[in-house]
């Protein structure tokens, strides 16, 4: 996976490009009364400084690994996309399309999927005990990763640090069945 950010979604809509976010500062200085225009530059100024980052993790987050319960899987045949929890992805032949515990379904390419499954031989694999971080989100915002953006809201999901830069969210009810505690 790529390197992920994580910005607010403020700044999801507006890019934080620096000259689209003075355009848009001096637009809503024109037209919007200056209680809205404080509130927007706070926003702005909130999602900055609330990334997403290994640091985020220092205060309030905790180790954890997935839960060694078998997870069902197949192998695509041909390339196609798939919608997941929060968007549709596409995937190539050969990646492992994993139905997780709601019934949902993603795509894992297969390097991914032999570094954190062990494969039982009968379209199951048991998640490997890999230690990782999570935290309970303080704050909306939106991750930023190769397969996507993935939108996630203060206390409805977790963060997950599945190493640097590498995060995904994970809604409470499924990380409640799907994570321990180390």
């Amino acid at each position: 996976m790529g390197g992920v950010k994580a910005l607010g979604s403020v700044s999801s809509a507006i890019r934080f490009s620096s000259k689209l976010i003075l355009h848009y500062l001096k637009y809503m200085l024109m037209y919007c009364s200056m209680s809205k225009y404080n509130e927007l530059v706070n926003k702005i100024y909130e999602n900055i400084t609330k990334q997403i980052d290994d640091e985020w993790f220092k205060d309030g987050g905790f180790q954890v690994y997935k839960n060694p319960i078998p997870i069902k899987y197949e192998t695509a045949t041909d390339a196609g996309t798939i919608s997941t929890l929060e968007l549709p992805i596409k995937y190539e032949s050969g990646h492992k399309i994993i139905t997780g515990p709601k019934g949902e379904k993603y795509p894992v390419t297969p390097e991914s999927f032999f570094d954190k499954y062990d494969d039982n031989g009968d379209g199951t694999a048991t998640p490997k005990k890999i230690i990782k971080f999570a935290k309970l989100a303080d704050h909306d915002g939106t991750l930023h990763t190769s397969w996507g953006d993935l939108a996630y809201t203060k206390g409805n999901d977790y963060i997950v640090r599945h190493g640097s830069n590498d995060y995904g969210a994970v809604k409470v009810d499924i990380f409640k069945q799907t994570y321990s505690k180390v």
